[in-house]
């Protein structure tokens, strides 16, 4: 499966703490925590873009990672 567009809904959702999802990438658990800590703290658009762009970018970087891709089916479906 491919990484769905930072622009996709989902993105937002996981990093405003909306939707809670058992992650199996440990890196992006690690910084999951962090970012909807810090966009709990700051519930501004630019800082959950940012919160977005971050977790993205770890995904993309990661792609070809089997829990990356077990990631990508239990968020987007």
């Amino acid at each position: 499966m491919a990484i769905p567009s930072k622009t996709n809904k989902g993105w937002a959702d996981i990093v405003t703490g909306k939707a809670k999802h058992q992650l199996k990438f440990l890196a992006a658990k690690v910084m999951l925590g962090r970012l909807v800590h810090a966009v709990q703290e700051n519930p501004t658009p630019a800082n959950i873009s940012a919160g977005v762009d971050q977790l993205h970018e770890l995904y993309v970087k990661n792609a070809h990672m089997p829990s990356v891709q077990e990631d990508m089916k239990t968020i987007f479906g």
